[in-house]
């Protein structure tokens, strides 16, 4: 069965979500917090995430781009207005359709089904680069594990949470190493090269970019 995962902060909405889209065949899973997200996608990929738009104090349309570096599945919104700017902001931001409450759990499972008509089979990951926090690792399109030394995954971290902003040399330094850049200090720029043998960029930047005197920018790997 396609696995489904919620993502909402109200327990009832959530059960209640759980109990419908079962029904109609697919699996849910359940997650109440942003974290608490991050953690079931380092243990298994959905094929969808029914994403709310307010996780307690976490809006999340702003978190959207990190949460597309780590996984290739549907993405749904479910917001609690139909604000047309946060529907925009969302859609451009990595959203695959936006859904405004009261929405019946009929429609969710319709949504779904439009989302998943022409993607791949359940269980089969989008042929791409995605990080992994709770393994430590970058994942290979083939789903393999590429493990990442300490300073390694303290830049990747860095870089995909502020994906699209120049992450700047003394950030980085003071992230990985835990301590002041100094001019001349290349520790940084030879661990960005290190990732990038791993990510098999032979050529050029890759997804991470140089940005000429300021530092590195991570801009997905989508672009990879």
């Amino acid at each position: 069965m396609p696995a489904i995962l919620i993502v909402d902060d109200d327990p009832d909405w959530a059960e209640e979500l759980s109990a419908t889209i079962r029904r109609y065949g697919f699996d849910a899973v359940v997650a109440e917090s942003w974290s608490a997200m991050l953690a079931e996608l380092a243990r298994q990929q959905p094929a969808a995430i029914l994403l709310d738009q307010h996780l307690g104090s976490v809006d999340t349309i702003p978190r959207l781009a990190q949460l597309r570096a780590v996984t290739g599945a549907a993405i749904i919104m479910i917001a609690a207005s139909s604000d047309e700017v946060d529907r925009i902001l969302g859609l451009e931001t990595g959203a695959d359709d936006f859904l405004a409450k009261p929405v019946s759990g009929r429609e969710v499972v319709a949504r779904l089904r439009a989302r998943l008509r022409d993607a791949r089979p359940p269980g089969v990951s989008t042929p791409r680069w995605q990080f992994s926090e709770g393994r430590r690792a970058l994942i290979r399109p083939d789903g393999g594990a590429v493990p990442l030394t300490s300073a390694e995954f303290e830049l990747m971290l860095a870089l995909v949470h502020g994906q699209g902003e120049t992450q700047s040399r003394e950030k980085l330094t003071q992230l990985a190493f835990g301590r002041d850049w100094r001019f001349g200090d290349r520790s940084v720029d030879n661990s960005i090269a290190g990732l990038r043998r791993k990510l098999g960029i032979e050529e050029g930047d890759g997804c991470i970019r140089t940005v000429r005197g300021a530092g590195y920018v991570f801009i997905g790997f989508d672009r990879h």
